[in-house]
């Protein structure tokens, strides 16, 4: 099939860029966790989280529909400069308007979360980035519905090398004090800005007597839920947050949140570029060929997402006592009973770009918008049952139950018009095969615990490449074509 091949193509190109952006992570995560107490952790990690509810609001629903709209006005030089204006232009004044009542309003949340006021100064330095990120995502998306993925993951990598370089460099040699770290991240975000704006104003033509009031509208109409929906999943994954450092304090926050990043960090390598590939060809499938052919693309790629997912949370349980210790150091080791439900969580949430795909295709935005709202009210609930009495287990335990409750909701209302169907026979086995993984690492112990980590992580691949190469005749025979071609 051309398009699976052109997903995997596409996903190929994200995973690629994800994985290294993993590693580029991985590079500051230890060295972070160690240097900064966990108090200035917790505060880093609530600062990003501002930073991504704050853009996403920023953004108000006009780079949502760059996907949806772009191609419609790229047929004539005129038409895209018409789009290009308008995207840019009124993007820019919705960063400005955001910006200043971020401004406004920061220093009166900070009181009812019973922030230190000591890092009320970093929370409003970040005002900058809020007004350079949105309109960076605006270019971002349109690198994306042009089809410039390598260009777009060299970009991404690009930007995250510089930002950990620079918030390194400044926070350790130069200023040495933590908000130092933010100077780096946001001149960073400036340095990509120039980069992304010397591409798109080489190609694009701005005009302000180009704008376009009505195609504003519709692209914020069509964007508008999907904004609101992303506000929601943020705060899906992130509202635990805020209910922490007001609970529990800053510490508390800070362990939650290496156990909450590493989590991400393997989640959002598989589910960000699932979602980033898999949208714009299954779109493409339906208009081309069509309802059952979209159905049997999608059930391929969830197929494909399970042999990867399954085992890669098993492995995580296997072996995260290791991985925190080993980069996170020991005082966080108390994170590793509980990330692995935070990653499951993730896991089954970012599975919800294939299965709301006959929402997304019926431009049901508001039954989207609506089962994430009804999420998220299920996890404030029971943080607040939770929290007080358990502490960061209660947190990632509400995150879960969220989640699977926002799957549940999607399955249902989505079937009616797309039927992503999952073979119980398949999951069974590569279940089993994750459990027998799983098995086999937790015997091993070697003294080192470095060594310990790296040693079950390569038994445990290995165990896995078996179990797929036995079961799996496609990959089998890719595998013997690719060794073919370079024996040619």
């Amino acid at each position: 099939m051309a398009s699976l091949k052109k997903f995997a193509i596409h996903y190929s190109h994200f995973f690629t860029g994800s994985v290294l952006s993993l590693l580029l992570g991985l590079i500051s995560f230890p060295i972070l966790t160690r240097i900064l107490t966990m108090e200035e952790y917790g505060i880093m990690g609530l600062v990003s989280t501002t930073m991504f509810i704050s853009v996403a609001i920023a953004k108000g629903g006009l780079s949502d529909g760059i996907i949806r709209f772009y191609k419609e006005y790229s047929e004539t030089p005129e038409k895209l400069s018409i789009f290009s204006s308008t995207v840019i232009i009124r993007g820019f004044l919705l960063s400005v308007v955001v910006a200043l009542l971020y401004i406004v309003l920061i220093p009166h949340a900070s009181k009812y979360l019973n922030i230190n006021n000591k890092y009320i100064a970093i929370f409003m330095m970040m005002v900058v980035y809020l007004f350079i990120r949105p309109l960076n995502i605006i270019v971002l998306n349109i690198l994306r519905v042009t089809e410039r993925t390598i260009f777009y993951n060299v970009i991404n990598l690009i930007g995250k090398a510089i930002s950990i370089a620079l918030s390194l460099l400044i926070l350790i040699y130069v200023i040495g004090e933590f908000y130092g770290y933010f100077i780096g991240i946001i001149l960073a975000e400036f340095i990509v800005s120039v980069l992304l704006f010397y591409w798109f104003l080489s190609i694009h033509k701005i005009n302000f007597k180009m704008v376009s009031g009505n195609l504003a509208a519709n692209l914020m109409k069509f964007g508008a839920p999907l904004l609101i929906t992303e506000i929601s999943y943020l705060l899906l994954s992130y509202a635990d947050r805020y209910l922490i450092v007001a609970y529990k304090g800053e510490d508390a926050l800070g362990l939650y949140s290496v156990g909450y990043n590493l989590a991400s960090y393997l989640s959002d390598m598989i589910m960000f570029s699932l979602s980033y590939a898999v949208i714009p060809i299954y779109v493409g499938i339906y208009e081309k060929e069509g309802k059952e052919k979209t159905e049997e693309f999608l059930q391929r790629c969830m197929y494909y997402l399970l042999i990867a997912i399954i085992p890669m949370f098993f492995g995580y349980l296997a072996v995260s006592d290791d991985l925190f210790s080993t980069l996170a150091s020991k005082k966080y080791a108390a994170a590793a009973v509980f990330s692995p439900i935070i990653l499951l969580g993730s896991m089954l949430l970012g599975m919800n770009n294939i299965f709301n795909a006959g929402l997304y295709l019926k431009k049901k935005s508001t039954t989207m918008l609506a089962i994430m709202l009804s999420a998220l009210v299920v996890n404030i609930f029971i943080n607040l049952i939770l929290l007080p009495e358990y502490g960061v287990m209660g947190a990632a335990i509400a995150t879960l139950t969220a989640c699977i409750a926002a799957v549940v909701l999607t399955i249902f209302l989505s079937y009616k018009y797309i039927i992503v169907k999952v073979d119980i026979k398949n999951i069974f086995y590569y279940i089993i095969l994750s459990v027998l993984m799983y098995l086999a690492v937790r015997q091993i112990e070697i003294p080192v615990v470095w060594i310990n980590l790296i040693t079950k992580i390569i038994t445990g691949v290995f165990i896995i490449a078996l179990g797929v190469l036995f079961k799996e005749e496609e990959i089998r025979s890719k595998i013997k074509q690719l060794i073919l071609l370079k024996a040619q």
